[in-house]
């Protein structure tokens, strides 16, 4: 495998800002970029210490399969441009009908994820025909709030939960396909 793409969506998803397509082989040194940054070590639920073969896997064999169908998560690169390098990465988990995202530090600050939640969720919408899709983001984790709100999420408060085995507040979301559910709450402040 050279750069190409590997087992995924045929066709880009097309954001106002992002295209939502398949990981590729020449995705692998972003993926490890992005990982091994201190925000990713404390948010994600990737391994600690990230490792380049951590990245292959993901890449080369996670991600396709979620294609396959062999397990329920959908994974997207996001890019700015068709041609161009990994952004970040989307996910939609069919069975708790929940997002998760990470985006490259080089791509931080410019909108890209709020967009690229939006394009993902309204595939949910139109394609998949979720009443709703979840989101939820460790105490803290202020830049996954402030997507999550951007994208038009409706906040729904805290509840326990673990992070590598130890127990952690999480902030949870929903937006469903019609309407605001009767348990929203207004967001946190997010300064």
């Amino acid at each position: 495998m050279t750069g190409g793409s590997l087992a995924g969506p045929s066709l880009p998803v097309v954001g106002g800002k992002v295209l939502l397509t398949a990981l590729r082989e020449a995705d692998v040194d972003r993926v490890v970029e992005a990982c091994t940054t201190p925000e990713a070590e404390r948010w994600l639920e990737t391994p600690v210490p990230y490792r380049r073969a951590d990245a292959e896997s993901f890449v080369r064999e996670f991600a396709p399969a979620g294609w396959r169908g062999e397990h329920d998560e959908r994974v997207w690169a996001i890019r700015e441009s068709l041609g161009g390098p990994l952004a970040g990465v989307i996910g939609l988990r069919e069975g708790s009908r929940e997002v998760g995202f990470w985006l490259h530090p080089a791509a931080q600050g410019r909108g890209l994820m709020a967009d690229a939640v939006r394009t993902a969720v309204g595939h949910a919408d139109g394609c998949l025909t979720w009443p709703e899709v979840r989101w939820a983001c460790y105490d803290g984790n202020v830049a996954s709030m402030r997507v999550a709100r951007a994208a038009g999420f409706h906040y729904l408060g805290t509840r326990e939960g673990l992070h590598r085995g130890v127990p952690e507040l999480q902030h949870h979301a929903v937006r469903p396909a019609h309407g605001e559910p009767a348990d929203a709450l207004p967001w946190p402040d997010l300064g």
